[in-house]
């Protein structure tokens, strides 16, 4: 009787047919395109939550140096040469930013190629240097005003896997219309394409970041 029963359990059960697979299918894809439009909005919404909080995290830091020490960190790390640097980019493992109108003066190969270094020399360790290369002067470490780093724990790319920069030339240099220039922390944003202008002169408008590019204004 059990083997009967069995057999008979057996034969009351079905699967899907097709028409009930393919109405299955039909509800999760229009789910899926109701959806997938809002989740990408959240994902791309969070990443540039994150790249405004942390440009003005890097900001921070930098303001916490200026107060330490009396300086920005600027200088190359070699004596007779305090204020040296055009560009702090960073950290030393993200990607440059792709060309376009102001890349080159933002990126790690910028036009100011020689004029550079990590943000990491100066805000996390206390050597200062040129593209990455420690000098031999560091900030100092005693007195009224020295070096009380680290300023920054740790120093990730922005959300799309590209350095931040900050245009440090303008908070020292005071040939042309350098020292009227507006100095940002940047993130290229979403499309890696730095599209704000370093020489923007605030004494006839007020400097503002261009196109996707995500920033903190420091100066």
């Amino acid at each position: 009787m059990l083997k009967i029963h069995e057999i008979r359990s057996t034969k009351n059960m079905r699967g899907f047919t097709l028409i009930e697979m393919v109405v299955v299918l039909s509800v999760v894809a229009i789910l899926a395109a109701i959806l997938t439009p809002t989740i990408m909005k959240n994902i791309n919404d969070s990443k540039i939550a994150r790249a405004n909080n942390e440009v003005q995290v890097i900001a921070a830091a930098m303001a916490s140096f200026f107060k330490d020490t009396g300086r920005w960190p600027t200088s190359n790390g070699t004596a007779g040469n305090p204020d040296y640097l055009y560009i702090l980019h960073g950290p030393s493992t993200a990607n440059d930013m792709n060309p376009g109108s102001y890349s080159s003066y933002w990126g790690k190969g910028s036009a100011w190629s020689n004029r550079k270094d990590l943000f990491e020399n100066h805000l996390m360790r206390n050597q200062p240097g040129i593209n990455g290369t420690p000098g031999g002067t560091v900030y100092g470490t005693t007195g009224e005003l020295k070096w009380n780093g680290p300023y920054l724990t740790s120093l990730k790319p922005d959300p799309w896997g590209v350095l931040y920069s900050c245009n440090v030339i303008s908070l020292w240099y005071t040939g042309g219309n350098y020292k009227y220039y507006g100095v940002f922390v940047l993130s290229a944003g979403p499309d890696k394409v730095a599209q704000t202008s370093f020489a923007q002169d605030y004494r006839t408008t007020t400097p503002t970041t261009g196109g996707d590019d995500i920033g903190v204004r420091i100066k």
